[in-house]
């Protein structure tokens, strides 16, 4: 629950900044980069690691639910 809500709060927060804060996201951060950029490549890794929690979980539901077939007697 803390990822999904992390996610949607970083997933609202670059529009939201893109419209009403133009100067935090043209703020350089190193060189050329600036905050808006720094932002967009968040929500990508973001996207990725929750992504890559899921897998990890469902594996685990996965393994869970062969254990409980197994035990029930049908298919």
């Amino acid at each position: 629950m803390t990822m999904t809500l992390l996610f949607l709060v970083l997933y609202f927060l670059l529009p939201l900044l893109a419209g009403y804060n133009k100067p935090l996201m043209a703020t350089k951060v190193f060189g050329n980069v600036t905050f808006g950029y720094v932002l967009a490549f968040a929500e990508f890794a973001m996207g990725w690691v929750l992504a890559a929690v899921y897998v990890v979980k469902a594996r685990t539901f996965d393994r869970l639910a062969r254990e409980a077939r197994g035990l029930g007697g049908a298919a």
